[in-house]
């Protein structure tokens, strides 16, 4: 069975941003000031991730569906989400 890049793209693309915003929940949780820059930095950094993902989705639906599997397999690679 071929493999559908876009679907594992996004799957990979949303588990980082949920890893990222579990992360932050339990850093509040055990104790970090919720307005210290730890905390700060997180949420800049989750809102920049998600801003990207939003843009990459967006061209996504804009290609071709061979592009489109094509530069999810590519990202992907190049990330090492994939060997």
């Amino acid at each position: 069975m071929k493999n559908d890049w876009i679907e594992l793209w996004f799957a990979d693309k949303t588990s980082i941003i949920n890893t990222m915003r579990n992360n932050l929940a339990s850093d509040v949780k055990a104790g970090y000031d919720p307005n210290g820059h730890s905390i700060r930095k997180q949420i800049v950094d989750i809102e920049e991730y998600e801003s990207q993902f939003n843009r990459d989705a967006d061209r996504i639906k804009e290609m071709d569906p061979g592009k489109a599997q094509h530069w999810c397999y590519i990202d992907l690679k190049k990330r090492g989400a994939i060997s």
